[in-house]
Parts: structure tokens; C-alpha cells; sequence
């Protein structure tokens, strides 16, 4: 919900301060055990490799090949790649939780943000958390948000390693970033004025002002300001749009008319 990027660590990858939540996932993924890895999709072709083949080696390093012997992984795909909003890193973490069930194991989870920033978090048990580090420090968060999202999905993508280049170029000229302590305090303030049913516009996100196509973000920021939605605000690195609405109220007013024509797709999760 919340992102702020901290200072280039001396391996390239940069500290963060991101508030998660939880969403149920409309993909879905049928795994069965046999000798070797088979990974077919459906809804979408996914250029280069998939993370889910990823993950096979990071549990199998982490646990023995024993641990995963052969999968045979069909993946039902229904988001968009490079929207930001963590579908493939909810996959590998579902494959990750599944292995670790099956075994009883759990050590492989605090090392998994190698495979993405929100893997972690997405392969924990917690429904809200605060991630520091590359995404691999949890601080668990009590409760859930009574809340339904909409996100909307345009026709673009978003690279992460881009987006970062970007943030750092910009920082190179403007200053740098926030402090931890700062970005802490920030995503503690927005978490508790959500839960006190507050509105709080715009959630912070150092990609926002930087992202491409500003003037439909824009658009949608109206949209989300007028609809009566508590927050919005950019998904993570990626492309993806999102607006938050109280329960029970719905999110129906935000749709109304909604016809833009380099939307792709729009996700209604209640």
C-alpha cells in the first residue's frame, strides 16, 4: 500500500519501508510431484523465465532437492505482468508455503525476497506487515483492513529495474531519500488512520511522481477522489492503479462510466 525507497545498498539493491497487506489472488496455481519440473500457463505468455522455475531452485537449495523431487505446476494467469501488484511473487511464494507445509519446514521464507522484494511477506502467515530491508525484514502487523480494492490494470507495464534506475537518476539530482525512521513512522500513521476509517488520499509511493503516463494516473486519482475512496495510490514499482473503499459501501461508484480506453482490465476485490 505503501512504498519508500531507502538508501542503494553496496550489492545494488536498495533498503525499503513498505507497508503490505494481503489480498486474495485471482490466479490460481494446480501443482502435482513427479520427476521433473513441468510449468505450462494459461491467459498469458510470460516472457522469459517464469519465477515459479525461480522458486524450484531456491527451495530445493535451501531444503534439498528431496524437498521438491519434480513439479508439474499449471498456472491460471488473470493479472497482468509488471503491474506491481505481486501475482507472480504470490505464486512462488503459494509454491514455497505448499513445500514448507508438506515438509514442516519454514527457514526457507526469511530468504526468499532474493527472489522478489514482496516474496517474503507473501510467503508468511501475516495479513499486514511492515517490510524493511530488501523486503526480507517483517515486522507483523495485528488485525486486517475492512476495506475492498479496485485496481485497474493500463495497457503498459512497468520494469522494476528501470523504475529503480529512474528513482536513482532522479535522486542524483534532487536529493536523496527519507530516513528509516521517517518511513516507519509514516506507514504506522497511514496504517492507523485506515483503521480508524479516515480518508487519507494519496498513499505514499517514491514511484508515483516518477511513473509514466502522469496525466491518466492523474485521471484516476480524480476518479478515486470523487468515488469516495479512502485511499489510492500506485502499486509498488509497477504500473497498476489502485483505490480503497470502505465496507460495506462498495466500490460501484468508482466504475460508473469508466471507459478509458488504455485501461486493460479492472479488478474488483471485496
Amino acid at each position: 500500500m505503501a512504498l519508500r525507497v531507502l538508501n542503494k545498498r553496496f550489492d545494488g539493491y536498495h533498503d525499503v519501508c513498505s507497508l503490505y497487506w494481503r489480498l486474495v489472488s485471482p490466479e490460481t496455481l494446480e501443482v502435482s510431484f513427479g520427476q521433473t519440473d513441468e510449468i505450462s500457463v494459461t491467459g498469458a505468455e510470460i516472457p522469459g523465465e517464469n519465477i515459479l522455475a525461480a522458486a524450484c531452485r531456491h527451495i530445493r537449495k535451501a531444503w534439498g532437492d528431496e524437498a521438491l523431487p519434480g513439479a508439474r505446476i499449471k498456472l491460471f494467469k488473470h493479472v497482468p505482468m509488471g503491474s506491481g501488484v505481486g501475482a507472480g511473487s504470490g505464486n512462488a511464494a503459494a509454491l514455497m508455503r505448499l513445500c514448507g507445509r508438506l515438509g514442516r519446514r519454514s527457514d526457507a521464507i526469511s530468504t526468499s525476497a532474493a527472489l522478489g522484494a514482496d516474496v517474503a511477506f507473501l510467503a508468511s502467515e501475516h495479513n499486514l506487515a511492515l517490510a524493511g530491508g530488501v523486503g526480507d525484514v517483517l515486522e507483523g502487523l495485528d488485525g486486517d483492513l475492512s476495506l475492498s480494492a479496485v485496481i485497474f490494470f493500463p495497457k503498459w507495464a512497468s520494469d522494476t529495474a528501470s523504475a529503480y534506475a529512474a528513482l536513482d537518476a532522479s535522486r542524483a539530482s534532487v536529493g536523496g531519500a527519507m530516513s528509516e525512521s521517517a518511513a516507519h513512522d509514516e506507514a504506522m500513521s497511514v496504517l492507523g488512520a485506515l483503521r480508524d476509517g479516515k480518508r487519507v488520499g494519496l498513499l505514499p509511493n517514491d514511484f508515483m511522481e516518477l511513473a509514466p503516463h502522469r496525466p491518466r494516473y492523474d485521471e484516476l486519482r480524480a476518479r478515486a477522489d470523487d468515488s469516495g475512496a479512502v485511499a489510492w495510490g500506485l502499486c509498488g514499482s509497477g504500473s497498476a492503479f489502485f483505490a480503497l473503499y470502505k465496507k460495506p459501501n462498495g466500490c460501484g461508484d468508482v466504475l460508473n462510466g469508466c471507459k478509458f480506453e488504455w485501461l486493460r482490465q479492472i479488478l474488483v476485490l471485496e
